[in-house]
């Protein structure tokens, strides 16, 4: 019995290391966290040409070449603003998807701030027009996932050094 105790919970600390990573990985990019606040600079539509699923960190070729911490779809899209003017755009966070290739997708295009202390700067980053960042959602979403996996992980990381440190044997 204690043998079967031991694999479930070396099988635990993972899915746990899991789940808690995925509310910095997937949870925060998913709510938007970094796009609250931001001004939104131009509209228009984009056509995805193509799509690929990546992370949890990715070269971009957005503008100011940099990477994308989090998981989820990149398209190359064919971005045509309101003034007129066409451009290529990569578009990251999933805004984009497989399903949207060859479809027109009302986009925006927003001034996201980044920088440290007395650093801050903007880059552009384009947007599904509908979607809208929810901090006040995200975050009981983020420390939910977080405390999950924190709950399923920390116990079977103590059995497991309870069994390694002679307090309990493995055998029966």
């Amino acid at each position: 019995m204690r043998v079967v105790r031991f694999i479930r919970d070396v099988l635990l600390v993972p899915v746990g290391v899991a789940l808690f990573l995925s509310g910095i990985l997937v949870v925060i990019p998913f709510f938007g966290f970094g796009v609250v606040g931001s001004e939104v600079t131009a509209r228009g539509t984009a056509v995805a040409q193509q799509c690929r699923f990546d992370g949890p960190i990715t070269e971009s070729d957005a503008p100011e070449r940099g990477n994308i911490v989090g998981f989820g779809y990149i398209c190359q899209a064919r971005v045509t603003w309101r003034d007129g003017t066409t451009e290529m755009w990569e578009v990251s966070g999933s805004q984009l998807k497989p399903g949207d290739v060859g479809e027109e997708v009302a986009v925006v295009r927003r001034a996201i701030r980044s920088g440290g202390a007395g650093t801050t700067s903007t880059r552009p980053e384009v947007f599904r027009a509908d979607y809208e960042p929810n901090i006040w959602l995200g975050v009981p979403v983020m420390l939910a996932v977080m405390l999950f996996g924190f709950m399923v992980g920390v116990p079977a990381c103590v059995r497991l050094y309870q069994m390694f440190s002679g307090k309990e044997s493995v055998e029966t």
